[in-house]
């Protein structure tokens, strides 16, 4: 291998992967991205998957570690890397870091995710987990310059956090994403939408029916019993059903902030932080809720956050 000082950057999901090929300097000089997540990917072919990565940039990769984050590192990955408990500093997951090889012998180090536990009673314990979004939220505060903020990471299973004194403090898991799914797909309610093709959430432009959802979510008692507005108001001639889908997903992400914004607490700018349809999505509900927003690219900070626990495993 020719030694230029690039190395190879992972953030590899569950239904996605994306890899980097960045400098000594931090800059960018290629990227990969495809749907080898490891729910396509059995544990025993991932190593082999990391080569053929490296394989188009073998001439301009260090012998260097490559550094990968995400659910790569779960009991369905390459290998379980056990999580860290929150609150922590960044520095805690190099430090709690699994070493593996290549099919081809090269060096790979998988970082681990977060876990927390709050108190919900005298003896009722609540857990959370995350594996990926560690690495974004330490990386955008890297790449703010920031010891603290709070962060909102719409997907499938969103993420808010807070991080305080350069450590993350607290998070939590909404299911909003899948819950749109499932709703759309397997309920009563998706039956207006998935005949015309109308269930779509991920969209750059606001979807018919979004803000009255929101509108909804403000004002009703909790998400339960809102649900069937769906399907009744259509009926009762409230909204069209070219507004449902839209009108469902204003709801579940009102809902979400509604129910996250106090526990967070956030006392300057929520950062946004993602690069997919749902981003417009949970700005647009922010400012509906009067909150003030800062986005930044989900690649930005999963790159400023691997860079950060490489620089951090080479001292």
């Amino acid at each position: 291998m020719t030694e230029t000082g690039a190395r190879l950057l992972v953030d590899w999901g569950t239904t996605n992967l994306r890899a980097f090929l960045v400098d000594a300097d931090g800059a960018v000089l290629d990227r990969q991205s495809s749907d080898q997540g490891i729910l396509s990917v059995e544990p025993d072919a991932m190593p082999a998957l990391l080569d053929d990565l490296a394989a188009p940039w073998g001439d301009r990769l260090s012998d260097q570690p490559a550094v990968l984050c995400g659910m790569v590192g779960s009991i369905n990955g390459w290998t379980e890397v056990p999580y860290v408990t929150c609150p922590a500093r960044f520095s805690d997951l190099p430090k709690a870091a699994s070493r593996v090889r290549s099919a081809e012998g090269r060096d790979a180090i998988i970082l681990p995710g977060l876990t927390s536990q709050r108190h919900l009673g005298e003896d009722l314990m609540q857990a959370d987990v995350m594996r990926g979004e560690e690495t974004q939220i330490f990386g955008a505060l890297r790449h703010l310059k920031r010891e603290g903020a709070t962060f909102c990471l719409p997907g499938t299973h969103a993420k808010w956090a807070r991080a305080e004194a350069d450590r993350c403090v607290g998070f939590a898991t909404y299911f909003t994403g899948e819950l749109y799914s499932v709703l759309t797909r397997h309920s009563l309610l998706g039956r207006l939408m998935v005949e015309k093709g109308e269930a779509q959430i991920e969209q750059k432009t606001l979807p018919e029916g979004f803000e009255r959802g929101l509108a909804t979510a403000q004002a009703t008692e909790g998400l339960s019993g809102a649900l069937f507005s769906t399907r009744a108001d259509v009926l009762a001639g409230f909204m069209t059903k070219s507004e449902s889908a839209g009108y469902l997903s204003g709801l579940l992400i009102g809902c979400e902030i509604r129910e996250a914004l106090p526990r967070f607490s956030a006392t300057g700018p929520i950062v946004i932080v993602g690069a997919h349809g749902l981003v417009p999505l949970y700005e647009a509900a922010l400012v509906h809720a009067g909150v003030t927003v800062e986005r930044m690219d989900g690649d930005t900070a999963v790159i400023a956050g691997l860079l950060q626990a490489a620089e951090l495993l080479e001292h």
